[in-house]
């Protein structure tokens, strides 16, 4: 059966605990994994088509799960990918001899003005790179057909 999942009279939970701590388990695992490679190997994997993958295998087992409730989980693993960016940064910094050792409410505060700069910039670019994109599959797509 085809739902229409913006129609106001579907009411499925979307936002729920269940959901928030498998996809806070899963950023964890993921980032800590990208993380790993990234200075191991020297680059990192997309984590928003396995995290979709993982999210329908376990929510599968819950009673009330639904296909919202799997893309909040794979949205916020997926954010493992650019969590673990920060990997990049840091070391280029510290090559520069910008830092000489590390503050902790510098690089918190840096991180978190990226990662604010990051979502502000996300928000207004998402209809030009996701809607309207000249490719068939970006990956968000590519997770949503296969939350489908």
């Amino acid at each position: 059966m085809k739902h229409d999942f913006m129609s106001h009279d579907l009411q499925l939970p979307e936002l729920t605990l269940r959901g928030m701590l498998l996809g806070i388990l899963i950023t964890i695992i993921f980032t800590a994994s990208n993380v790993y490679l990234g200075l191991k190997v020297g680059l990192t994997f997309s984590s928003s088509i396995p995290a979709a993958v993982i999210s329908m295998a376990v929510l599968r087992f819950f009673k009330k799960s639904n296909v919202l409730e799997n893309n909040m989980v794979q949205t916020q693993a997926s954010a493992a990918g650019t969590l673990s960016a920060v990997i990049f940064v840091l070391p280029g910094l510290l090559m520069l001899g910008y830092w000489q050792g590390f503050h902790y409410t510098e690089t918190l505060l840096l991180c978190a003005c990226g990662g604010a700069l990051g979502v502000l910039f996300t928000i207004p670019l998402r209809r030009a790179m996701v809607v309207h994109s000249d490719l068939t599959y970006p990956e968000g797509r590519a997770a949503a057909e296969i939350l489908k």
